[in-house]
């Protein structure tokens, strides 16, 4: 039987808490890998971190969104990090970032999955209404 896979998040900047919460998600049962936030991933420690890991399932949410060439030149800066597995863009990035960040991920590291973020967690439909989304989430 095939182990089902999860992700753990790992959303805080200090190491000791990060390295607590790795060692007591550890199991068999199921495929472990961590998701990192930007604010473990831009703190002291992050990058360094997860250069060092040998987990080789690794999820940092980034949330990309800038111009395309800026977006495509943050995926190469990750070149050295070849256990990264998935990283999150925003879709309001528009077509050609989307373009830019696939073709970047393809040359930097061919395991790189990007995932598309389209509406945070954080908002209501009020606040979807006050950035102009007419829409309402169901």
């Amino acid at each position: 039987m095939k182990k089902k896979k999860v992700f753990i998040a790992c959303d805080n900047s200090n190491l000791k808490v990060v390295k607590k919460i790795i060692t007591n998600t550890k199991t068999n049962k199921l495929d472990v890998g961590y998701k990192f936030g930007i604010e473990f991933f831009y703190s002291k420690y992050g990058r360094n971190f997860i250069l060092k890991s040998n987990n080789k399932k690794i999820f940092i949410d980034l949330k990309l969104n800038d111009i395309p060439n800026t977006c495509a030149s943050a995926i190469y800066s990750l070149k050295d990090l070849k256990n990264i597995s998935y990283i999150t863009v925003h879709i309001n990035g528009g077509f050609e970032m989307l373009r830019a960040v696939k073709k970047a991920s393809n040359k930097t590291n061919k395991n790189l999955k990007v995932l598309g973020v389209t509406v945070l967690t954080s908002f209501s439909n009020k606040s979807l209404r006050k950035t102009g989304h007419t829409k309402l989430i169901k």
